[in-house]
Formats: C-alpha cells, structure tokens, sequence
C-alpha cells in the first residue's frame, strides 16, 4: 500500500509544509509566516487547522515537525523554544494526534537539515556536525551513526554557550531564552538583522554582504563564527562539518574566508588535517525534505 509523509518545518520566521510519498516524489510545497499562527491565542489549535487544510483530500500515514528549539530526550515534550513561546512545556506532537487523527513526531528542526544534507553524501559518516546559521544559531550532533540529544534533549546548543566577558548588567546581550551573553546573541541572523537596521538601513539584507562585506563589525561577525565552529570542532573531532542555514547563503557571504579562519583555529595535526568541511546547498525546501525522510525512518520503525 502506498504511504505518503508530511514534513513540517518550523523556524522563528517561516513554517514550511511538503509531503513526500514512499517512492520519494514530492508533493504540495507550502510556506506561510510562523507569526500567522504562533501568535494566535490558541497557537497549537491553529497549527492543526493549518496542517489540516493542507492535508485536504490528501491521506498521509505520519506527520514529523521539526523545532527550533529543545526537546525532551524521547522527543515528546517541548521544552523550551525562545522563538515560539506558545509551545513551551506542552507534549506537542501528541495533542496534535488527537487533533488532526494522524500519528505525529517531532525533533529539532536542525536535525532534519542535517538529515537531508547527510543523505545526499556518497558515504554516511559516522560522526559528523552540521551548523546552521539562521534566526538563531542551529547545531547537530551525528554520533555513532545517530542524532546525539544527550542526558535531557539540550545537546547541541551552540547557540547558547557563554561569551567570555559577559555579565547579566549587559542588557544587550539578553538572549531569548532568558540567559545573558549566550553566543548567538551577537553571532545570529537575529544579530544580523539588527545591526544591518541600525547600521546600514537603505541596505536590503539580500544585497548586505555584497555592499559591506568589508565592513569591520561584519569581519568581526565572521571571525566568531569561525570560533565558534572551531572549539566545537576541536572537542569532537567528527569526520565533517556541514555548514549552512540562511545566513550563510545570503549574496557574497564570505565562505572561503568562514572556512580558512576555521581550519586556523583547529587542533593540528589531526583535525586541521581530517576535518572534511562541507556548504549546505541548501533551499526554502530543505527542512521539509529532511522531515519527510525522518517520518520514513521513524514511522517506518515503530510500524
């Protein structure tokens, strides 16, 4: 019998929907603004609304959603997601079950990018390390051939280790989940935005690098960046790391000097010399892609 899937994809800014059947052909490409029903009084009814209207006239046997956020180690409960508030500390995937009478999952949104990169290489890595660079700071930790959540569903939280200096009088770098001076405060699409609205205002964002790629607060964006990447690096030694996110595929953004200034600051001579780093090439469809092929997987494991 034929099975059909639908991935989800939430960020702080968009939501995007897609259906794949079992033969991986694609279906129904939907993209509306996260805003539209996050801020509603009753976000999570809205959001079911919203999946069943897709799914009219359409049978699928399993809806996976992605998150940008934490999620309880068995991937039921959401924990905290700084940028859609309304989900926080609910078991999400099962009250939409009952909602729309279809088995959902749910996992970090950075893990289905991370899915769908991994799949399209020509051998699966054992250990790999996927960041993506977009609202916030995403990062995906492939471990012994498996996604690595660790003790609680915090690993990976790149975004939020501590800059050096820091102190909670710094109002500037309040981040939203409620810490001061986590990293993506001042290393984020989010930070991007802001400076390029105070800094450079008749610049559209699309053209920012383009224009001011040679601006010394860019430079110094680019340098933490590599940083951070690099100390991750350093401490995991994974056969790869897979760069990407909407950030990193905005007009002229600086690759080549991302990449050099992270190959400096790795640990020689085996992770200077082993660490294999790929670009994300990346689209709008991306993180839907990688949630339809892990409802395969998941759905296809527990039937």
């Amino acid at each position: 019998m034929k099975q059909t899937w639908l991935g989800i994809d939430i960020g702080g800014t968009s939501t995007r929907l897609l259906m794949m059947d079992d033969q991986h052909q694609w279906l129904g490409f939907h993209k509306i603004a996260t805003s539209s029903w996050s801020q509603a009084n009753n976000a999570l009814p809205t959001l079911a609304t919203l999946i069943q209207s897709v799914l009219e006239n359409q049978q699928v046997n399993g809806v996976m959603i992605g998150l940008p956020g934490i999620l309880s180690r068995d991937r039921q409960q959401v924990l905290s997601l700084p940028f859609i508030q309304a989900l926080d500390n609910q078991p999400a995937a099962q009250l939409l079950t009952e909602m729309i009478g279809i088995p959902v999952a749910m996992d970090k949104d950075v893990n289905h990018l991370m899915l769908w990169d991994l799949m399209q290489l020509e051998h699966l890595p054992q250990n790999a390390v996927g960041l993506y660079l977009g609202t916030g700071m995403g990062n995906s930790l492939w471990l012994n051939g498996h996604f690595y959540y660790g003790a609680y569903g915090g690993a990976g939280e790149l975004g939020h280790i501590p800059l050096v200096g820091s102190t909670s009088a710094d109002r500037e770098h309040l981040c939203p989940c409620g810490n001061f001076g986590c990293a993506e405060t001042t290393t984020s699409g989010h930070w991007l935005s802001n400076w390029a609205h105070l800094n450079v205002p008749d610049t559209p964002m699309s053209q920012l690098f383009t224009q001011h790629h040679n601006h010394p607060e860019l430079k110094d964006f680019i340098k933490r960046l590599a940083k951070i990447a690099a100390t991750e690096m350093n401490i995991l030694d994974p056969e790869c790391l897979i760069l990407g996110g909407g950030v990193l595929s905005m007009i002229d953004f600086p690759l080549a000097s991302l990449r050099e200034q992270i190959v400096q600051h790795l640990r020689p001579p085996v992770t200077r010399n082993g660490l294999k780093i790929i670009f994300s090439d990346s689209t709008d469809h991306t993180g839907c892609r990688g949630a339809c092929l892990a409802a395969e997987r998941h759905f296809g494991r527990i039937s």
